[in-house]
């Protein structure tokens, strides 16, 4: 090569077929986890070659990293009036991305949570919407005169309804329905949020020792 001649590039990637690989990737985990996943299968599904998937991805967990940190998870803050509603709202969203129906969208989590590394890219990729989502729709309960304007961890409620999500789902094998949402809501989230409770009647259970977390 003469000196100063420019290194031949290859042929740009095409974001399209690498949204398509991400996709079926995501499919796949939905369906038959992690393990059984491979680079042939991916790579039939997509009706692409393994050729064009190492060209972007070394091994498979690298593909898979990617694939759980772009689930396309709704951004919309609810805002229905209420604070019960939007919070159904909101948590649906965080246990059903786009596309993935709760009870298909729980196998994903089961097979992701048993992979810390995997499920840090989920995480990463998830939180910061959820913590900011959560904050404005209690922010306006507040404005409303539905929430009190008490002291919260929104990271932390977050976390904690994810971690019930992964117990949920992938230690007992139960589905995300809209039982287990209200179950958060009312056992977790609005305890939390000072939602609904009585101060004379929580002074009273404190002068008997009843901790408050204990709903009536």
């Amino acid at each position: 090569m003469e000196a100063g001649a420019s290194r031949r590039v290859g042929r740009p990637r095409d974001p399209f077929i690498e949204g398509r690989l991400l996709r079926v990737t995501q499919e796949l985990i939905a369906e038959i986890g992690i393990e059984a996943l491979t680079m042939n299968r991916v790579a039939e599904r997509a009706g692409a070659s393994k050729a064009t998937i190492f060209r972007r991805w070394d091994d498979k967990r690298s593909l898979i990293r990617d694939a759980v940190a772009a689930f396309d998870v709704d951004t919309t803050i609810p805002n229905t009036g209420a604070l019960r509603t939007d919070l159904d709202e909101l948590i649906r969203t965080w246990v059903s991305p786009i596309g993935y129906p709760p009870a298909e969208f729980r196998h994903v989590i089961a097979a992701i949570s048993r992979d810390p590394d995997i499920w840090r890219a989920y995480d990463a990729a998830t939180h910061a919407e959820r913590t900011r989502s959560l904050t404005a729709v209690v922010r306006r309960a507040v404005t409303r005169g539905e929430a009190p304007a008490v002291r919260y961890d929104a990271a932390f409620v977050t976390r904690a309804v994810h971690a019930l999500a992964v117990e949920h789902a992938a230690q007992r094998e139960l589905p995300l329905d809209d039982a287990f949402v209200s179950r958060v809501i009312d056992s977790i989230v609005e305890p939390i949020l000072g939602v609904g409770r009585d101060p004379e009647a929580d002074a009273a259970d404190v002068a008997a020792g009843i901790p408050l977390h204990v709903r009536r």
